[in-house]
């Protein structure tokens, strides 16, 4: 379904099966299989075992000499000078990756209903519930995007991830404990080259920050400090724009909550694993990226 969707720009298609799936208001997140996004990384793998994806990991992490295209030449992608994207028309819309964990799924899902009856959008939603950049030898988020951007060619992606990544960094046949100052560098390293990927292929890139959590295995404490990261490594990345999703989706002390009053009634925005979105959240968040959009590339989007 979602190849069907994706091939004839119908990104709700997709939301239609999720939702006649039980998919929106089900388990947590309504991904009945990975009730908890941590543990079902799985068992400890090598660091030349494959992930899910058939891809073996980058034998060097971001820093230490992974491969970036740049078409362009003249500097590392995060030197381009950039084209102005194109205003979005009928004949030629405005293609959108969307990838990230399960949360960034969730946002995909917004996406989808908010550009859904837009022929001037179209949204290519690929995130992969499960994964994050911690564990490039379980899913191998670079090499992934790498395939996606030569596949879809997309103008703009949308990223959203990181409620995997509280454990140590699985990087240089080690691993780095988390919190620590390499894991924070190692990390960094990470965010960057999954931007420097995007814009080096001429696309332009929204990072959404991660809202407070209460989660078994994921915390607001980690959330802020993956945030901080997403947000500095941002602005040192011509192209990419930082939004955050955190006071959108919080209560008036800036916590975690599952419900929200929205446009006069109270609705239900999380699930109660403290981690996932549910439909009135991830439409709210999609609703928020509009205009954070067309302000950072000066294009219509058509859903006003």
């Amino acid at each position: 379904m979602a190849a069907v969707s994706n091939a004839l720009g119908l990104s709700g298609l997709v939301n239609w099966g999720d939702q006649a799936l039980g998919k929106s208001n089900g388990a947590p997140g309504g991904y009945t299989t990975v009730p908890n996004p941590t543990i079902a990384l799985g068992p400890s793998r090598g660091p030349n075992s494959e992930g899910p994806n058939g891809v073996a990991p980058f034998p060097h992490l971001p820093g230490h000499g992974v491969r970036v295209h740049n078409p362009g030449g003249g500097g590392p992608p995060s030197q381009l000078n950039l084209a102005p994207v194109p205003q979005p028309t009928l004949a030629h819309p405005l293609t959108i990756l969307d990838i990230g964990d399960s949360i960034g799924e969730d946002l995909g899902l917004g996406l989808g209903d908010v550009f859904g009856t837009d022929p001037y959008v179209r949204i290519i939603q690929k995130g992969v519930e499960s994964t994050g950049l911690a564990r490039p030898d379980y899913y191998n988020w670079p090499a992934q995007l790498e395939t996606d951007l030569n596949t879809y060619h997309p103008q703009a992606v949308v990223v959203m991830l990181g409620a995997n990544d509280d454990q140590a960094l699985n990087a240089n046949g080690g691993f780095v404990p988390v919190g620590t100052a390499a894991w924070k560098a190692a990390y960094t390293s990470r965010v960057a080259l999954v931007m420097d990927e995007a814009v080096a292929a001429h696309a332009r890139v929204i990072w959404v920050g991660l809202p407070p959590m209460a989660g078994q295995n994921v915390s607001s404490a980690f959330a802020k400090q993956v945030n901080l990261i997403f947000e500095e490594t941002a602005a040192s990345h011509p192209g990419v724009t930082y939004v955050p999703s955190w006071n959108l989706l919080s209560n008036s002390s800036g916590g975690f909550t599952i419900y929200l009053t929205v446009n006069g009634s109270v609705v239900q925005i999380r699930s109660s694993d403290g981690v996932h979105l549910y439909p009135a959240g991830y439409d709210l968040l999609a609703n928020a990226l509009v205009k954070p959009m067309e302000t950072a590339w000066r294009v219509n989007l058509h859903v006003h």
